[in-house]
């Protein structure tokens, strides 16, 4: 006599299985910190209208807002966030900065240093036309705005989010 075989049993320890690890995943750690994998990252795509502004084309990813299609916008970032911006109108004819209340260059596109150049915990990428940091509570309590080095009425306030 042939012994045959159930399915049943290992299709049941495969639903188990799914249930378990959808359950096990978490947004924290057991310390209930936050998990570094759910901080927010976006790209801010912004160009140029001739010299008088920049106009923010399109936003992908989380934690930064703004209004598209509109002269020198005002961005609101998300601290704890990795954000990249494209400079389509070019980093040699539009230098993009960030700058403090006090407008005092951060870092950013001009040839001249900023304050943040060299902190490590910013993570300061700049290559050709994009900018790519992490806004650390330290930076976020300075950053003010952006705006074209060449051009001063190139310029909008950046907002931090609570």
């Amino acid at each position: 006599m042939k012994k045959e075989r159930s399915i049943i049993p290992i299709f049941s320890l495969l639903i188990i299985a799914l249930l378990f690890a959808g359950c096990s995943s978490s947004a924290t750690d057991a310390n209930d910190e936050p998990d570094m994998e759910e901080l927010p990252e976006a790209v801010i795509t912004l160009d140029n209208n001739g010299a008088q502004s920049y106009t923010i084309i399109n936003i992908e990813g989380e934690g930064a807002m703004a209004e598209l299609n509109t002269e020198n916008p005002a961005i609101t970032l998300v601290p704890g966030g990795r954000y990249s911006f494209v400079n389509e109108s070019g980093a040699s004819a539009h230098p993009l900065d960030f700058r403090n209340s006090d407008r005092q260059k951060l870092f950013g596109q001009s040839r001249m240093n900023g304050n943040f150049n060299d902190v490590d915990e910013i993570d300061l990428v700049m290559e050709g036309d994009l900018i790519t940091f992490t806004l650390t509570e330290e930076l976020a309590a300075e950053l003010a705005d952006y705006v074209c080095s060449f051009h001063p009425s190139m310029r909008g306030d950046i907002e931090i989010a609570d």
